[in-house]
């Protein structure tokens, strides 16, 4: 078995637990976080003087090292000038991550990705649209 094969099943076996699930949630918020700080022109001291914590929780919230509650999502979340989301969607959607980023402000329906009023999300019906446009 070549290393990519191996990668591959290595990655097969870890979906199968709770963890892989939160450790790619807690990743997926604070990239989304990230980005809206940017927007905001905030940095990581400001952010932890908004909300009254130090310039290291920030960090470990951005390195994935912090148990995040969803109070203290909000509270991050808001302090960057944005609305936090939580979208739940049908597992087999999640196999097409690649599509259900796309930027797609002309297509109408878009919903905001988790924890970011900047990025969009697809939905399974503009998905077609984008299909049928290509």
């Amino acid at each position: 078995m070549n290393s990519s094969k191996k990668l591959t099943a290595w990655i097969e076996e870890g979906r199968k637990s709770d963890n892989f699930w939160i450790e790619e949630t807690k990743l997926d918020f604070a990239l989304a976080l990230e980005k809206q700080l940017k927007v905001s022109g905030l940095s990581y001291t400001a952010l932890a003087k908004k909300i009254g914590t130090s310039p290291a929780y920030i960090t470990k919230v951005f390195r994935g090292d912090s148990n995040l509650t969803i109070e203290s999502m909000v509270k991050l979340t808001r302090a960057t000038g944005g609305r936090l989301n939580i979208l739940v969607r049908n597992n087999e959607f999640s196999a097409a991550r690649n599509w259900e980023r796309i930027p797609v402000r002309a297509f109408g329906r878009a919903e905001p990705v988790i924890g970011s009023t900047t990025d969009m999300q697809v939905t399974s019906n503009d998905y077609q649209h984008i299909k049928e446009a290509a």
